[in-house]
């Protein structure tokens, strides 16, 4: 569920933030890089991707803001 940090960014925004390649998200949804950047321009929906992509993103900045 995205929180404050994510809610009014857009996908591609959100990994940039993160500093999260979409390569990372290619791999961790076992789907090639355009797949992932079809996603993130808006191009296609993936639910399941989009959900990668926001846990990827509350993940990182989770633990950017413990260090």
């Amino acid at each position: 569920m995205p929180d404050n940090h994510t809610k009014k960014l857009s996908l591609r925004d959100m990994l940039a933030k993160a500093s999260i390649p979409q390569v990372k998200i290619s791999e961790k949804a076992k789907v090639t890089r355009s797949t992932v950047c079809l996603v993130v321009a808006g191009r296609t929906k993936s639910k399941r991707i989009e959900d990668i992509i926001l846990a990827e993103v509350e993940k990182a900045l989770t633990q950017g803001q413990k260090a």
